[in-house]
């Protein structure tokens, strides 16, 4: 009798361990550059006016959010994607050195190459006024420098990809999708991620591996699933995975409940419903590498997800960091968008194409943070835009957001 009841127990112990939710930290698009491959030069100098990456900043950031990891009860930490500038292997080596003190307290770290990764043809450093050619990393060299990052004690290895599952508790597996194109790479980066079909038959049959053990499975990819704003797959086609919506069909009648991406350095969450109604969530989280420098704390249990998002607003450096670059990748976002509207051809007056410019810029703010609403200077650039062109604008035709919230948000399965 004695012996029925401790096994019992043992039983029970497993099972109410196993329905404990997995706190897990998020981290997507850090960018970060080696403090050994820059200086204050003017190079440097000049890419900060001319990029959206906030490099400088970045190791100071990232080394705040790590910290605040450690104070943390995560059991997790997931980085979908972009960990460096541009490949550079004294990047990665130096990235990984700032994840040990959370690897040493027992924390499971999984990382995923994005589109800035692997077999970068132009990595660099900037020295001075100049920007010189560094080494950046193979393949083989991706997984030696992450080994303790998910490779090592994968259960499951790809071999036509990156691609790899973890286990992460007893019933939940983590199931690591490599989307880029790194193989392809000549002079540059290929922003547009692809799962090749080998690598999409290996995906299925780990769905499928998962659902005949009763197992959970969560996802992540540098690249989004779904889309997140209007006209995405229109406009900014490059950071959904090719071919999205039948891979979101298959992602979600394979049992996946949740993937966590990145890559549009924005913060947002939506979902997609399949043809055959399953629903998944693809939780988007923004770049470590400007504004609104987002990072994510959440529970996961295979009955509900609650997220928190957390955010840098200031750094020793840079008390005023949130609020400055705010500023900066709103002016960068709205000459970058004028450009865009002169390429299609429009034959539209400069104050018209400025108004619009400056529309686009202030709605591309708002998704980066999240939770967008039109507020009153959207409304009033909007209000005059629509006397400009003499067409009324339905504000109410317009949806900013798509469900659920972003930022703060418990999500039922």
């Amino acid at each position: 009798m004695k012996q029925i009841i401790l096994y019992i127990s043992f039983i029970l112990s497993i099972s109410l361990q196993a329905n404990e939710p997995i706190k897990i930290g998020v981290i997507s698009d850090t960018h970060f550059l080696s403090e050994k491959l820059m200086d204050d030069g003017y190079a440097i100098q000049d890419y900060l006016l001319n990029s959206g990456k906030n490099v400088k900043d970045v190791p100071a950031v990232l080394d705040k959010v790590l910290d605040d990891y450690l104070q943390s009860d995560i059991q997790v930490l997931l980085v979908s994607g972009d960990m460096t500038k541009d490949g550079e292997k004294q990047s990665h080596i130096d990235f990984v050195e700032r994840l040990k003190p959370l690897k040493e307290k027992g924390v499971k770290i999984f990382v995923i190459p994005g589109n800035h990764d692997v077999n970068m043809p132009n990595s660099i450093e900037f020295k001075g006024n100049k920007k010189l050619p560094v080494a950046s990393v193979s393949v083989q060299e991706f997984t030696d420098i992450y080994s303790d990052c998910g490779y090592r004690n994968a259960l499951h290895k790809d071999t036509a990809s990156l691609s790899y599952v973890a286990q992460l508790n007893s019933n939940t597996w983590l199931l690591a999708i490599d989307a880029a194109r790194y193989r392809e790479y000549k002079t540059g980066s290929i922003s547009g991620g692809k799962i090749s079909p080998s690598t999409e038959l290996w995906i299925n049959d780990r769905l499928k591996d998962a659902k005949e053990k009763n197992i959970q499975v969560i996802g992540m990819m540098h690249w989004g699933i779904t889309e997140h704003i209007m006209y995405q797959s229109s406009f900014f086609k490059d950071y959904l995975i090719f071919d999205w919506q039948r891979l979101a069909n298959l992602l979600a009648d394979g049992g996946m409940k949740a993937i966590f991406t990145g890559h549009f350095h924005s913060n947002d969450i939506s979902a997609f419903t399949s043809d055959k109604g399953n629903i998944i969530y693809d939780i988007e989280t923004g770049t470590l590498s400007a504004y609104p420098f987002s990072y994510r704390f959440v529970e996961f249990s295979d009955k509900k997800m609650n997220i928190r998002t957390k955010n840098i607003t200031s750094i020793a450096n840079s008390p005023n960091l949130a609020k400055d670059d705010k500023i900066r990748m709103q002016i960068l976002s709205e000459k970058q968008a004028k450009q865009k509207l002169k390429g299609l051809g429009y034959n539209l007056p400069d104050s018209t194409l400025s108004e619009m410019a400056n529309i686009l810029s202030q709605i591309f703010v708002l998704h980066a943070y999240g939770d967008e609403k039109i507020d009153d200077n959207l409304k009033k650039a909007m209000e005059k835009l629509s006397m400009q062109l003499e067409t009324p604008i339905d504000l109410m035709d317009m949806e900013l957001d798509f469900p659920p919230a972003d930022n703060d948000v418990e999500i039922i399965f």
